[in-house]
């Protein structure tokens, strides 16, 4: 895999979350494999929430419900009907202090941005930028 950090250029986020959303049309296909992706590399800083089915409500592969906590923002995409419902919040001491609602483009961007700070001190979320933006998980 080539590494996204090492040639010293850039990473355009937006740029990034332009070709996320434009390879995946499809917003519930590009967050289950978002989610999958995050999940795989960030384990419990990402909870996933699958629509159920059925007499016995089993879990489907359709996401209802992401939410990515990187330090004291949580990222949240929430699935209802056939739009998506996006926010950054902020906590401080535990309470939420700000909840920023968001157009999904710009909720990936500032998502793809916080992984790229958190990736240079920890070797998960560059692992997990990298299979995002590279397109090793997507």
């Amino acid at each position: 895999m080539e590494d996204i950090f090492s040639s010293g250029a850039p990473v355009d986020m937006e740029m990034a979350a332009a070709a996320l959303l434009s390879d995946n049309r499809d917003v519930k296909t590009m967050l289950r494999l978002l989610a999958k992706t995050l999940q795989s590399t960030l384990g419990d800083r990402v909870e996933v929430t699958y629509r159920t089915a059925g007499i016995l409500r089993r879990p489907t592969e359709d996401v209802r419900t992401v939410i990515v906590h990187l330090d004291s923002d949580d990222y949240v995409a929430d699935l209802e009907g056939g739009s998506v419902r996006c926010s950054v919040g902020r906590s401080s001491g535990g309470i939420r202090i700000r909840n920023d609602q968001l157009p999904v483009e710009q909720w990936l961007a500032k998502l793809l941005t916080a992984l790229k700070e958190l990736a240079t001190r920890n070797q998960n979320a560059r692992a997990a930028l990298e299979n995002v933006i590279v397109g090793g998980g997507l």
